[in-house]
């Protein structure tokens, strides 16, 4: 029997990071509404299996294995896209990478680097791909940046830059592309329940400090990001750009 039409059958929604995690629940998300998934991710084979996940659903599914860090990778899958799947209609930035260190380590400046290539140049890189097919759509931007956006944490300089980098770039795109009515915004999760956030959550002491601050004294579920990513992607969202949306249980609102 073949698979109803969801409400969104015939968009195309492109997912950095899309292999596991926040990237892998928001392609779930869309794809259970029809959408034809882009899945975009530097690990080859975990980026399979996790496409084998979205095409179980039924959605069409293109596997591009490129390093967001790499402007030509990230236009070259603009272009398998398009040739693939159609212009992109959703493009969620969430690729990204959490480096821990002091500040004074002998790994700090490679860490640095790394750390803003992916975050932050990644999701530039990404809009610049896929501008001309969101302008022809219409369509809209989701980064995903981080509480870390709004507040500072030990040993982590490079990644709260970037995410923090992240929430004014996302401004910054919301102002260039807001007069070809694309929209541009960003959610900022709080500790989400990835393999990246794996150290913290297995430690206690440490979870239980960060959790003092949750009004809602929970982590987040990958399935907490991607509804917020649908949201703002919808057309429920028609009139708001330019937004970062803290998914943190109330962490900020502190």
């Amino acid at each position: 029997m073949p698979r109803p039409a969801g409400p969104l059958e015939g968009r195309v929604v492109v997912v950095t990071g899309a292999a596991q995690g926040i990237g892998l629940a928001v392609a779930h998300r869309f794809a259970q509404e029809g959408a034809a998934i882009a899945m975009v991710d530097v690990d080859g084979p975990r980026l399979r299996e996790a496409a084998a996940q979205i095409q179980a659903i039924g959605a069409p599914v293109l596997e591009c294995v490129s390093d967001v860090a790499q402007a030509q990778a990230l236009q070259e899958a603009a272009e398998a896209t398009r040739a693939r799947l159609g212009p992109c209609d959703v493009l969620v930035s969430n690729a990204g990478i959490l480096l821990r260190g002091a500040l004074d380590e002998p790994s700090s400046l490679a860490n640095w680097r790394r750390t803003l290539a992916v975050n932050l140049d990644g999701c530039f890189h990404a809009a610049l791909a896929f501008s001309s097919q969101l302008r022809e759509t219409r369509g809209c931007i989701v980064n995903v940046a981080s509480i870390h956006a709004f507040v500072a944490v030990r040993n982590s300089v490079a990644y709260t830059a970037s995410k923090g980098g992240v929430k004014q770039l996302t401004q910054a795109l919301a102002l260039e592309l807001g007069g070809d009515g694309v929209r541009v915004n960003a959610v900022a999760p709080g500790i989400t329940e990835t393999d990246m956030t794996e150290g913290t959550r297995r430690d206690p002491e440490a979870l239980s400090a960060f959790l003092e601050r949750v009004p809602l004294r929970r982590t987040v579920l990958p399935a907490d990001v991607a509804h917020a990513v649908h949201f703002l992607a919808s057309d429920q969202a028609a009139c708001i750009t330019g937004v970062t949306l803290p998914v943190d249980g109330g962490y900020c609102a502190i």
